[in-house]
């Protein structure tokens, strides 16, 4: 089965799909600091720098903002189209059919948010304790928010996205504690159910988390439709690029041993422009990094007279089905270059050698049964060396 190498990088709608996983994790960690600030205030810690009006001010602001960044991030998702999650999906949970589980705990948090944000803003007319009696869904919703990003995301595992985590659930580990052992409201029995309470509630989250989002092969247990996931393999299969910059194409294991990628050649380099010949060679992918991070590697001979072999290595962020690439580097023979374009199983690249400035544009198909690869590359001259001197 042949497939493309990966979607449109760079280009297009890619830019959502990064906005949707920063703002995602921003939310986060200002929903900790936004309960961790409620928690001050309600424990009534002050200083002379730091008045009791100050922690309620920022408690207010931080949770506009964060009702702000959580409406970037659903108008991302929901723009970027690579999943079907509609409006609808963001505030009715486990309605989607990509990841019904793990998408709906983000709309119930959302729908808890927006109680606390609307009752606070009726404070005087609904009166005080029913004001507080819903605030109380603010602690709710922090587990149900990290659970959120912990199954749907595709960051989970990297190691900047697990250091957020871990500093957000300390902080409210911290402040929870704090809250418990100087709360003059509540007895203590009181105490000691909260305690137990939490201490359950973070466990059940780390063991779902160790067995879950942490470990190998959650894209395709995060419970995805198998409908959804027909569909979407065979859009990778036809070759067609996602609007997200996911790659669907290149296998996340490394090619069959039986065809090994040959050396790269040192002599030589690329031919005189303009040409167009067809290649032949293999790819491979490596496993993924610390930081999620894998590199397709693709050796190609061309027919033409150099002796010289073609290499592409694309390095990107291994999501769903593939990667989407942060970099890519070219070489051809002594020819060195970089990756400029990527659409699909279209590669276009830049590069320089002794002629000068050289632009490639690579039209590749992919075998996953056996880890080769058929296609042809074309040449035009770019800007000559020296051009500027």
């Amino acid at each position: 089965m042949t497939s493309p190498i990966v979607a449109t990088v760079g280009h297009g709608y890619t830019s959502l799909w990064y906005l949707t996983r920063a703002t995602g994790l921003v939310a986060l960690v200002l929903l900790t600091a936004t309960v961790v600030l409620g928690i001050v205030s309600s424990v009534g810690w002050t200083t002379e720098r730091w008045p009791r009006f100050l922690s309620q001010s920022v408690h207010r602001n931080l949770s506009l903002f964060c009702l702000a960044l959580i409406a970037i991030h659903v108008v991302t998702t929901v723009a970027d189209g690579y999943v079907p999650i509609g409006f609808l999906d963001a505030v009715i949970p486990f309605r989607t059919p990509y990841r019904p589980l793990w998408v709906g705990f983000g709309a119930l948090a959302l729908d808890m948010l927006l109680a606390v944000a609307i009752t606070s803003g009726l404070r005087r007319r609904i009166g005080t304790r029913a004001w507080r009696n819903v605030h109380w869904l603010a602690y709710v919703c922090w587990p149900i928010a990290l659970l959120h990003g912990l199954g749907s995301g595709s960051d989970t595992r990297l190691s900047v996205a697990l250091l957020v985590n871990l500093v957000c659930v300390v902080s409210i580990i911290g402040a929870v504690g704090w809250r418990l052992a100087t709360g003059r409201t509540f007895s203590p029995r009181r105490r000691i159910e909260l305690a137990v309470l939490g201490a359950v509630s973070l466990l059940i989250i780390g063991v779902v988390a160790a067995v879950g989002p942490l470990a190998s092969g959650w894209s395709r247990r995060a419970g995805t439709s198998p409908a959804l996931l027909a569909q979407l393999n065979a859009a990778f299969a036809s070759g067609g690029a996602s609007s997200s910059g996911v790659a669907g194409a290149a296998p996340t294991t490394t090619a069959p041993t039986t065809t090994p990628a040959p050396a790269p050649s040192s002599t030589g380099g690329v031919p005189s422009a303009p040409f167009n010949d067809s290649v032949q060679g293999t790819y491979q992918t490596s496993a993924p990094n610390r930081d999620g991070q894998v590199q397709v590697i693709l050796t190609m001979t061309p027919s033409g007279a150099t002796a010289a072999q073609l290499v592409v290595k694309l390095t990107g962020t291994a999501v769903d089905g593939g990667v989407a690439m942060s970099s890519g580097q070219v070489s051809w023979g002594s020819d060195t270059g970089t990756v400029t374009a990527l659409d699909g199983a279209t590669v276009g690249a830049t590069v320089s050698g002794p002629q000068g400035s050289m632009d490639l544009t690579m039209h590749l198909n992919l075998d996953q049964s056996t880890g080769t690869l058929t296609g042809t590359v074309s040449g035009t001259s770019g800007s000559k060396h020296g051009s500027d001197q």
